[in-house]
């Protein structure tokens, strides 16, 4: 497997001379899932991607970076040690990769109508069209006449069988003739053909009807021929057609397929581009009519020498089903577009993160059995760029083993070692409803567990009251203060404490704050006290997103998905409102 260790752009977007370059493990083959907060700058690197043309970099006005068109754009990619570029003048990049972006086609249009004394705006949201292929190529035929062919093979040409309808109409056979260019153009050189000759010689010797040449033709006559490294892939390519040819048809139709093509070179090439394009368009639409995209009638059609698919207005096609089609029809094209050996990335965005459960299981079920196909002759990364928690993912269709994780922003805030082995030596059994009742959940009692922790190399002093709560108080400030580094999972702790004590102190029957002690999870504990208190403040349950991962250590890649939501400056601002922060350090008596 192939690696991407790193991502730098400069002037493109949102991206500067500074903070714009990524170490990454991005590998080919895998579900490569980056994952960066709304604002980052996602939609930047997928302009970057976008931006890489042939023998350049050329940036939409919108993508310019602070809309400056004088400051220099740089592209670069880190493949296995090699560096390649793209700028306004080279283009390494593109000479390494095939690249294709999928991402949100919506935009909102306005249509104006001149009513005389005044101008009537109208707006709509439009779906932007797909180019599924840029220039239509032009029909053409290859000049073949079999007359031609005999009076040039010479004596014995009625052995030759007529190619008409096996070849030269035949679109499936033409398609991939492509591949072969440099093999038959190889048949040009006198070495080549002298050793055709050196078997025409051999087949024009022979006498009898054509059943008798075709009985006495002796193969060995091919043994030099088939030594010549050019000759064996076009007869490969001739018997995966025709599997039932003999080893002398096998040479009869080489000979035509190489005549044809040194005497007819620009014809025949221009009828294996329309071939292949009519297969390709044929096979497309029959794709999209297995997507069932057939009932708003979207299809490939030619328009101004291009194939283009066109989307019903926004509103009459659901956020899903446009975001499916647009993820299908764009893999149609790489699976059109990614040759045998090619090295391709293939940029998601942001495509998953509006999709409902139906939708997102239909959509990656497609993304996967794509990638699998192209993994099977091609080098290729496909990359999602998400703010979603991997989670969401995982909760679908991709099996983990097949996702790479990856997350752009780096963060200062990382778990304390402590932190973690608390969490994780939590369900051992001599400290075990110590930590829940009273380190992890609001309680009105006290730990004395300095033993049990040493045992189990948990730090000692947090076994005593009240210093593990001093602790998650501690990073709370350094959290509110906008001190970068902060332990996320004693700020999640302190968060829930806070919200089971506002809760526990607005209920006023003793029996009723036992029973809320009792109760298990933090959710168990407000579902019951709504029964006895009625509806509770919004802002404790959607803290949810914070403190409901937080208690329960899974492993490494669990720590920066709660890392981001903590940075987000919404669950900031919720986090201060909730300990009533303005700006003087919250106190023990917050939580206990």
């Amino acid at each position: 497997m192939s690696e991407i260790s790193n991502i730098t752009i400069q002037n493109i977007k949102g991206f500067g001379t500074v903070d714009n370059s990524f170490d990454t493990k991005i590998i080919s083959g895998k579900i490569n899932i980056l994952v960066a907060p709304n604002g980052f700058g996602k939609s930047s690197i997928t302009a970057a991607f976008d931006s890489l043309k042939t023998g350049k970099i050329e940036l939409d006005k919108r993508d310019l970076h602070q809309g400056n068109a004088t400051l220099t754009p740089l592209f670069s990619i880190t493949e296995n040690g090699v560096v390649y570029t793209a700028d306004k003048t080279i283009n390494t990049i593109s000479s390494r990769f095939k690249i294709f972006c999928i991402k949100n086609r919506i935009n909102a249009k306005a249509v104006s109508k001149n009513m005389g004394s005044f101008v009537s705006t109208s707006g709509h949201l439009s779906i932007d069209s797909i180019e599924v292929v840029k220039t239509i190529p032009g029909k053409s035929v290859i000049p073949y006449s079999i007359s031609d062919i005999k009076r040039d093979f010479g004596a014995n040409a009625r052995v030759l069988p007529n190619i008409s309808a096996d070849i030269i109409n035949n679109k499936s056979f033409l398609c991939d003739l492509q591949t072969l260019y440099s093999d038959l153009d190889k048949f040009s050189a006198k070495k080549r053909v002298d050793l055709i000759e050196e078997v025409l010689t051999h087949i024009h010797a022979l006498s009898g009807t054509v059943e008798n040449i075709k009985n006495n033709f002796n193969p060995d006559c091919l043994t030099q021929l088939k030594q010549e490294a050019s000759y064996m892939p076009i007869i490969e390519y001739i018997r995966r057609a025709f599997p039932n040819l003999s080893e002398l048809d096998q040479f009869s139709y080489f000979y035509q397929l190489q005549s044809l093509y040194h005497k007819h070179k620009t014809a025949f090439k221009d009828s294996v581009k329309r071939a292949d394009y009519e297969i390709f368009r044929d096979v497309f639409n029959e794709n999209l009519i297995l997507l069932g995209a057939t009932w708003k009638n979207i299809k490939a059609t030619e328009e101004k020498k291009s194939l283009v698919v066109n989307f019903p207005h926004a509103t009459d096609i659901s956020y899903g089903q446009r975001d499916v089609l647009t993820l299908c029809i764009m893999l149609q094209c790489v699976r059109a577009k990614v040759r045998h050996g090619d090295n391709s990335i293939i940029i998601i965005d942001e495509v998953f993160d509006y999709l409902d459960a139906v939708n997102m299981t239909a959509t990656q079920y497609y993304l996967s059995e794509a990638i699998n196909d192209l993994n099977k002759y091609c080098n290729i990364y496909p990359i999602i760029m998400t703010h979603l928690s991997p989670e969401y993912f995982r909760n679908y269709v991709f099996s983990p083993k097949r996702m790479n994780i990856q997350y752009l922003k780096n963060v200062q805030a990382l778990p304390n070692a402590n932190m973690r082995k608390l969490l994780a030596k939590r369900e051992d059994i001599s400290v075990k409803d110590d930590i829940a009742k009273h380190l992890l959940h609001f309680s009105t009692g006290k730990i004395n567990k300095r033993i049990e922790f040493r045992a189990l190399g948990i730090a000692e002093l947090w076994g005593e009251h009240p210093n593990f709560l001093q602790y998650t108080i501690d990073e709370t400030n350094k959290y509110l203060a906008n001190n970068t580094d902060f332990e996320p999972y004693a700020v999640c702790t302190c968060v829930r404490i806070r919200i089971e004590k506002l809760v526990y102190d607005l209920l006023t029957d003793a029996s009723h704050k036992q029973t809320f002690l009792a109760k298990h999870g933090t959710r168990l504990k407000l579902s019951f006290a709504e029964t006895i208190l009625g509806e509770l403040p919004d802002i404790y349950f959607m803290l949810g997103i914070i403190y409901n991962d937080a208690e329960h250590l899974k492993d490494e890649n669990s720590d920066k998905p709660i890392i981001y939501r903590l940075n987000h400056i919404i669950i900031k601002q919720m986090v201060a409102r909730l300990f009533s922060y303005i700006g003087t350090p919250i106190v023990p008596a917050h939580i206990h």
